[in-house]
């Protein structure tokens, strides 16, 4: 490393070390957004508070109820006889879903007959209802099936040979179990890291004007360059510590699994590292005061993070003029380098364009630094 780098390097590192809060703030940081944000977003939805109004009281009826709480999607919190009380329940919020088996209901299953299920659901979160429909279509359609051979068998028709039922085979790759974790997570690693990184960056050159102590930069014989990678070394290697830290916690507290080289995840992770201090540096160029650094550096980093890099809304799902701005978030790529690993076990061969457009990204915000920073007081 040039002299004069590792100088200004070794500053840095002594201005790290002489402010512990902030060193703390640094580690501790990544390590609290991630256990909060880890178990405060998920996309799995269990124990369902569901009330029945069962009419008519049979086996067949009971049995059909048992479903619901065999699959531990559903938690049966009362069973009523009145359709009203089953309203009031969903108004004050008491159960989230309710089914009323109508009387009869044993009795057409016996003759064959269809059977119509009155489900009624609390729409107030339109993503959970959705999940639970999903989940009472599949219960109620699966049933049916069972009653459909049933009845077939009884009379006599082998539904194997004479008829043609439709069965589905499915195959889960990459998330088998489809935890909503595994996908929350690395996307949560992608995010943490783009604000933590930022943050950090941004108040390196700035902080040094608030102090006074800019000016002693100045007479120094060190050139813009060296000056602006004197200060990205040392938040990079903390940048990499966060890295490793948030890995840890994912892979052992949450049992997310890395199917993918290491090497490559933290290769690929020093390459947004770069993005993330390039982005943060660039800020600290602009920036008048300490206020102000943080402030944008969250505007710029947290927002497109969680909202256009595709960690919680699909790019493709969005409207057109938003995924063309998606294009220009690093977090995106790093978003999909991730998971690739994380999930799929990917390497350099399949996710080599992914690595390349990071790369562009961190050499471009660099430079664009070192073109805004000036060695002389304005």
């Amino acid at each position: 490393m040039n002299k004069k780098v590792w100088a200004i390097s070794r500053k840095e590192v002594l201005h790290i070390l002489r402010d512990p809060r902030s060193l703390a703030l640094a580690i501790l940081m990544p390590i609290i957004l991630l256990l909060l944000f880890a178990y405060a977003i998920t996309l799995d939805i269990d124990n369902v508070q569901m009330t029945v109004v069962d009419l008519d009281k049979t086996f067949k009826s009971r049995e059909f109820i048992s479903k619901f709480e065999s699959g531990g999607y559903f938690e049966i919190v009362e069973q009523s006889q009145k359709e009203k009380d089953l309203e009031y329940l969903l108004d004050k919020g008491e159960c989230v879903v309710g089914v009323v088996i109508p009387r009869g209901f044993s009795k057409n299953i016996e003759a064959g007959k269809d059977v119509k299920i009155q489900v009624l659901i609390d729409g107030t979160e339109s993503n959970r209802a959705n999940i639970v429909i999903g989940y009472v279509k599949g219960i109620t359609s699966f049933y049916s099936y069972k009653i459909a051979v049933h009845f077939m068998n009884r009379n006599g028709i082998s539904p194997k040979k004479n008829t043609g039922f439709l069965e589905g085979v499915f195959y889960t790759f990459y998330n088998t179990q489809l935890k909503s974790k595994n996908f929350i997570i690395p996307g949560l690693i992608a995010v943490i890291m783009s604000i933590i990184l930022a943050i950090l960056t941004s108040l390196t050159i700035v902080k040094e004007k608030e102090k006074g102590t800019f000016e002693q930069l100045i007479v120094t014989p060190v050139k813009p360059w060296e000056l602006l990678f004197g200060k990205i070394v040392p938040y990079w290697v903390l940048g990499m510590l966060d890295m490793l830290l948030v890995v840890f916690i994912g892979t052992v507290i949450f049992s997310v699994p890395l199917k993918g080289n290491i090497i490559f995840l933290f290769f690929t992770s020093g390459i947004f590292a770069v993005c993330g201090l390039g982005m943060g540096l660039l800020i600290s160029t602009i920036a008048t005061n300490q206020q102000f650094a943080v402030q944008f550096s969250m505007i710029l980093s947290m927002l497109p993070s969680f909202i256009l890099s595709g960690f919680l809304f699909p790019v493709k799902s969005m409207p057109k003029i938003l995924q063309i701005i998606t294009y220009v978030i690093p977090a995106k790529y790093f978003l999909l380098l991730l998971r690739g690993i994380f999930l799929k076990g990917s390497g350099i061969y399949n996710l080599f364009l992914e690595v390349f457009i990071l790369f562009a990204f961190g050499v471009a915000l660099i430079f664009l630094a070192s073109l805004k920073f000036k060695k002389k007081i304005t």
